[in-house]
């Protein structure tokens, strides 16, 4: 239950980051995708259930707020969520090549999935251009800002999180095993 709390209030957390403070500080009219970098997180240190789940209330999110075709995004992120969860089982636990790449990564093909369904299938066949303006500095201000902000998920996630199921099989009756004489 916790875990679904603490992965709420980072999912709202980011989302107003996102369309608030980082719209200010956009770099070559870039946003870092921070529901991107918690979809990820969230896939990576926990399993592909979790990173499905919070991968689509992040795309739903952005879809209300797009004001677009509703569900698009929810599916973009949900499929990412769960790719990332297949990498759960090569967690380490101070390794940062792995995330930081799944990040970039994701963040790619998001990019090639957007320009596909959203121009692409209008006709436009600029594709060079979209990935020099859009991808590139998109892709590279996401894995930048993500070195803190995974740093602050990975926080949340080993101290509160974990500290707790530790507590709770502390604490539950089947912890308590006899000892053997």
């Amino acid at each position: 239950m916790l875990l679904v709390l603490i992965l709420a209030i980072e999912i709202l957390v980011s989302f107003l980051l996102q369309s608030t403070v980082f719209v200010g500080l956009s770099v070559a009219n870039a946003v870092p995708d921070l529901l991107l970098i918690v979809t990820v997180a969230a896939g990576y240190h926990n399993s592909r259930l979790t990173g499905m789940g919070t991968g689509f209330f992040c795309g739903l999110l952005l879809d209300i707020a797009s004001g677009g075709v509703l569900g698009i995004y929810a599916l973009f992120y949900m499929l990412i969520g769960y790719a990332c969860g297949k990498f759960n089982k090569y967690y380490v636990q101070r390794d940062w090549f792995v995330p930081l790449s799944l990040i970039a990564v994701s963040e790619f093909i998001l990019c090639t999935c957007i320009y596909i369904f959203f121009y692409l299938i209008r006709g436009d066949l600029r594709f060079v251009k979209y990935v020099k303006s859009i991808f590139v500095p998109k892709m590279l201000y996401t894995v930048v800002i993500a070195i803190v902000y995974y740093l602050i998920l990975t926080f949340l996630y080993e101290r509160i999180i974990n500290r707790n199921a530790e507590d709770e099989a502390f604490l539950a009756p089947e912890s308590i095993v006899p000892e053997e004489k």
